[in-house]
């Protein structure tokens, strides 16, 4: 919205970095708002919250929300999930922080903060919306208002308040002081650089549980292998049975400590029928008689109308004007005539004499001109005009009177009927294949609504199948489950909670679903034997961890004893990493040891430290074995700069939101979770 991009000008222009973000989440919320007038009314039967008795209601955090979730679609694209956005917790969230503005916004008006006119004016005009070439212009202005039906009033109010709630963040902004001292331990602990080796000790890769096989899948080889048998027992040769990997003792004392690693969320099944156009049985003959008057109808689509190559000369002459004023522009109008029927250059004199400033430095040149382009009076003219008699009579029109030239004319060209009927064929068969899905979808929605428990009479009567889907979770599954609006739809309450059919669901243009849920499943872990190769794969992945592990300090008991971490990478076949200056951040390093290493504790001059360290595809044994603490050089004013803001808007987050807890801490406030 246009309010929404001039506040988030000015953060920008005032701001940064996390102070930014925190004003930016108490003033997006009013921007969802029609007008001010909001804060202050409300029906009291339909309230989300109260604030100090002052009610949030549930329609305007409805449009809040809503908003606020096409804001993140919009900013997150194919990656929105519309499931997450919807989820309680986001929902309290969102009010939250309208409460939060709310409560600004009282103090506010407890403070008598206001803003002045000539800096709401100054305000709006530096919005970059609302500017042609970095002007103000007002048309822009008032068009963009209405395209966000707002008027001046409503916007100027909203600005107003906008830029009210604002001052309080911007001064707690402006009041964060940065001490030398603070400023030294920042970049002593952010510039930090730390010399390391790390010898790598990675999980061994797990062997996987062999698949099951069908012995029916292949009867021959199973026969073979029955007669092998019989032959080896005749021989009295023993059978060697493969060891299983994991005992059964093993796996179900795994599976029993580790239910919630194989517990499966609540799933639901659907049954739904699907209407598509382009499988509604019957072909759409075109009548010949419909199809000529299409083309005649829309002859502008297939046939170029002639054009005129034009020039003119105006003269101007208000038709408000006395007749003695209309009668001296018609004389002069008649002279430039004259003289251009006798041989004049008309260009010429368009130049010296047509007071039409957009077309007289062109020799009064038009352009092609088509029909309906000028008004009735000028084409009227134009179009009696010939070759052999290429310049006008003086012609009367609101804006004076005009003498026109005609240089050239460009007859009609286009396509007949044959050559277009196959165009408008096509469309003719579009528009009755959506006339019958419309019909038939209207039907569909009349049976459903009958009985909105049962898809059965509007398959019956429509011929249609009743496919099945599922099971899935609210995150969607396979086919039809892919698309975010049939899980939606399965998991609202009308479907999900009631046991009713769903609205109608587009899944493209003349494409579209009703479904209920038939079956839910609730949250469960499935019996062992359903999972056996899970547990099983979960089980050895366990072991190989603990086996790495296990190495990894055998390994550490060994560099405590002497040697060295080189030997040890060189004798065991292990990747070692070395670094005399890792940053903090960067650096090219790995995320997780480099968050492992800046968790340790700094060694004693001339001392080291042996730790191992868990990483995300094994541990390390890490050998910190120095610390160069970061400082500022004498004379790097813009990096002191950057360090003293980026403090800066640390202390003044901070302190923004102790702010808000010390309004809570002092106001009385209701949320009415029900309605949530």
């Amino acid at each position: 919205m246009v309010c929404e991009h001039m506040v988030l000008q000015a953060i920008r222009e005032r701001l940064t970095g996390f102070i930014a973000i925190f004003i930016l989440s108490l003033l997006i919320i009013p921007f969802a708002f029609v007008g001010v007038s909001s804060y202050f009314t409300s029906n009291s039967l339909n309230n989300i919250a109260l604030v100090n008795d002052q009610p949030i209601s549930l329609n305007d955090f409805n449009q809040s929300f809503s908003r606020y979730r096409l804001r993140m679609q919009r900013m997150l694209g194919n990656s929105f999930d519309p499931v997450a956005y919807d989820q309680p917790i986001i929902r309290r969230e969102h009010l939250d922080g309208m409460i939060d503005q709310e409560l600004v916004r009282q103090v506010s008006v407890e403070s008598g903060l206001s803003v002045a006119d000539d800096r709401l004016a100054e305000a709006i005009r530096d919005v970059t919306s609302f500017q042609v070439d970095g002007v103000f212009n007002a048309e822009v202005y008032q068009a963009s208002l209405q395209a966000n039906a707002l008027t001046p009033q409503d916007y100027e109010n909203q600005i107003r308040s906008s830029m009210i709630l604002n001052q309080y963040p911007q001064t707690i902004a402006g009041s964060s002081i940065v001490t030398n001292r603070e400023l030294d331990e920042y970049v002593r602990l952010q510039e930090q650089k730390r010399t390391f080796i790390a010898l790598l000790v990675p999980v061994e890769e797990i062997p996987l549980p062999p698949e099951d096989e069908d012995p029916a899948a292949d009867p021959e080889a199973d026969a073979a292998l029955e007669t092998e048998d019989d032959d080896s027992a005749a021989d009295g040769e023993q059978i060697e049975v493969a060891e299983p990997l994991v005992s059964d003792e093993d796996l179900l004392a795994h599976y029993d400590d580790h239910q919630g690693d194989f517990l499966i969320p609540e799933r639901v099944i659907i049954e739904y029928i699907e209407l598509d156009a382009a499988s509604i049985e019957g072909i759409v003959e075109p009548d010949e008689d419909a199809l000529r008057g299409r083309f005649d109808e829309q002859k502008a689509r297939f046939i170029t109308p002639e054009a005129r190559l034009t020039s003119h000369i105006l003269i101007n002459a208000d038709p408000t004007a006395g007749e003695d004023e209309i009668e001296a522009a018609r004389v002069q109008a008649q002279g430039l005539s004259d003289q251009a029927r006798e041989g004049a250059d008309f260009a010429e004199l368009a130049i010296e004499f047509s007071q039409d400033e957009g077309s007289a430095a062109l020799g009064g040149d038009l352009d092609w001109v088509e029909p309906t382009i000028m008004v009735q009076a000028f084409e009227t003219a134009l179009y009696e005009l010939t070759m052999d008699q290429p310049i006008s009579e003086p012609v009367q029109t609101g804006f004076g009177w005009h003498v026109i030239q005609l240089r050239e004319i460009r007859p009609a060209e286009g396509m007949s009927f044959e050559e277009a009927r196959e165009i408008i064929e096509a469309e003719y068969r579009e528009e009755a294949e959506e006339r019958r899905f419309i019909e038939q979808a209207d039907r569909m929605v009349d049976l459903i609504y009958e009985d909105p428990t049962t898809l059965e009479a509007a398959a019956d009567e429509l011929a249609l199948e009743i496919q099945v889907a599922g099971p899935f979770g609210r995150a969607g599954g396979d086919g039809v489950a892919t698309n975010q609006s049939v899980v939606r739809a399965a998991w609202s309450d009308l479907v999900f909670l009631q046991g009713s059919v769903s609205d109608p669901i587009d899944l493209d243009t003349n494409h579209m679903v009703m479904l209920r849920v038939r079956e839910h499943l609730p949250e469960s872990v499935p019996p062992l034997e359903e999972i056996r190769d899970l547990v099983t794969t979960s089980v050895l992945t366990q072991r190989a961890n603990e086996s790495a592990r296990d190495r990894a300090e055998a390994l550490l008991v060994r560099v405590e004893a002497g040697e060295t971490l080189s030997d040890l990478a060189a004798s065991e076949s292990l990747e070692l990493l070395e670094n005399e200056a890792a940053p903090r951040t960067g650096g090219g390093l790995r995320r997780d040891l480099q968050t492992e290493l800046f968790a340790m504790q700094s060694p004693a001059e001339g001392a080291v430290i042996n730790e191992i360290i868990g990483l995300d595809d094994g541990y390390a044994v890490l050998q910190l074995s120095a610390v160069e603490d970061g400082k500022l050089e004498e004379g790097e004013v813009l990096r002191e700069q950057n360090f003293r803001l980026r403090i800066a808007n640390s202390i003044a987050n901070q302190e923004a939101l102790a702010f808000i807890r010390m309004l809570r801490s002092q106001s009385n406030i209701e949320v009415f979770e029900e309605k949530l």
